[in-house]
């Protein structure tokens, strides 16, 4: 098999370097401009003039600091605008997390405040901030898959409909899956809640009817009208349900619930096969892939609590193959020294060329009654998406300078 390009600019500049650099370059030697330099090495062909592009980030969740700077993502948008495209930068909505905050990502409203919050308008970015599943999340593309775990995908359909997709990822580490990268990005940020919601779930919600006392606070949640009082207790019509996870956060109660994938390597394989849907349906030929590998966190930018970084910053890595470029981000964390005092320390991984994503990602199942022998791989996430023909994990990694 022919081994995928990776092309990859340093994070690191020498000290003996710089005074060699005339002013007039000092930009050139920017990780912002760095990055343009890979995606021009890497991504060549990919978008056309009058595309509508769907550049793919992390909105980040509120008062975190776990996303790529809105200053990255300007750049590749006016990279874009110069090559004729129609970019605009897009997320997906959650399911399942804090929803009763109005700052949430749950629906339009909170998922744009948040987004402000965080530096992403049209005026920062210089694109539209779509997100893709708005307003509510409700309606997908669905596509059909023959993955181990998954038979049926649910993408977002703003994303679906446009004409190329650049995966922008923040690189990092994941307690679930190992690690975050474009699989990731693709595989649970590029698909509707009920994608979400069958990523991490084994069957719609259900009520248990003891803990219920018909408060009724359960019935304007549901979106799609699926939840009624029924002699005092609330009823689910699982013909209505979507399901998208709405409601089982809300009850006070705990009297809503729905058996939770516990088994890691499920997790792992649903997030490559969902992945694997997105790009297939978009054409392998109009997808690109970027990783930013700084700020490399123990775990996901989801998570108000990451963390500091565990190695130092890599840099930029581009690619048409999001398994190789995942693959490659994941051997050079291998290969970077372990940063004193983070969980790469606790976990015993501080050596370059010991393995740190799944060790670290071990430590949150170890502290965690009744899991700890679950053990994370990012390898089975990265096979799932190699066995349905996105990509390969033999990769050249090439080194763009300046």
């Amino acid at each position: 098999m022919v081994k995928s390009k990776v092309f990859f600019a340093d994070a690191r500049i020498s000290s003996t370097a710089i005074p060699h650099i005339p002013p007039e370059q000092w930009y050139r030697h920017s990780l912002v401009h760095k990055m343009e330099r890979v995606f021009d090495e890497a991504l060549g062909g990919v978008v056309s003039s009058g595309d509508v592009v769907a550049v793919k980030i992390h909105l980040g969740e509120r008062y975190s600091h776990g996303y790529i700077r809105p200053i990255y993502v300007r750049r590749l948008v006016e990279k874009l605008k110069d090559l004729g495209a129609k970019p605009f930068v897009t997320d997906t909505l959650l399911s399942g997390y804090e929803q009763k905050s109005p700052w949430v990502r749950r629906q339009l409203e909170g998922a744009l405040q948040t987004a402000a919050m965080n530096g992403f308008t049209p005026e920062t970015v210089g694109a539209p901030i779509i997100i893709a599943d708005a307003p509510k999340g409700l309606k997908s593309v669905e596509v059909e898959i023959n993955g181990k775990e998954l038979k049926r995908a649910y993408l977002a359909p703003a994303i679906a409909e446009a004409d190329a997709l650049i995966s922008f990822a923040h690189f990092k580490g994941h307690d679930v899956v190992g690690m975050g990268g474009a699989i990731k990005n693709l595989g649970v940020g590029g698909q509707t809640k009920i994608g979400k919601y069958w990523i991490h779930r084994q069957a719609k919600p259900e009520v248990a009817e003891g803990k219920c006392n018909g408060c009724g606070e359960c019935l304007p949640v549901c979106p799609s009208g699926a939840i009624t009082l029924t002699e005092g207790k609330a009823s689910i019509d699982s013909r209505a349900c979507l399901p998208c996870g709405f409601c089982l956060e809300f009850c006070d109660q705990g009297a809503l619930y729905a058996p939770f994938t516990t088994i890691p390597d499920q997790i792992e394989n649903r997030v490559g096969e969902a992945a694997s849907a997105l790009v297939k349906h978009m054409g392998r030929e109009k997808c690109g892939f970027i990783n930013l590998a700084v700020d490399i966190t123990p775990l996901c930018d989801c998570d108000p609590f990451l963390g500091i970084p565990f190695v130092p910053d890599i840099g930029v890595l581009a690619s048409r193959d999001p398994v190789a470029l995942d693959r490659a981000c994941c051997d050079l964390v291998t290969a970077m020294p372990g940063i004193p005092g983070s969980m790469a320390e606790e976990a015993e991984v501080m050596a370059p060329g010991v393995e740190k994503l799944n060790a670290i990602a071990r430590l949150r199942w170890l502290a965690t009654p009744g899991a700890e022998n679950c053990r994370p791989d990012w390898q089975i996430m990265l096979k799932a998406a190699e066995s349905l023909g996105i990509g390969t994990q033999d990769y050249e990694l090439i080194k763009v300078t300046p």
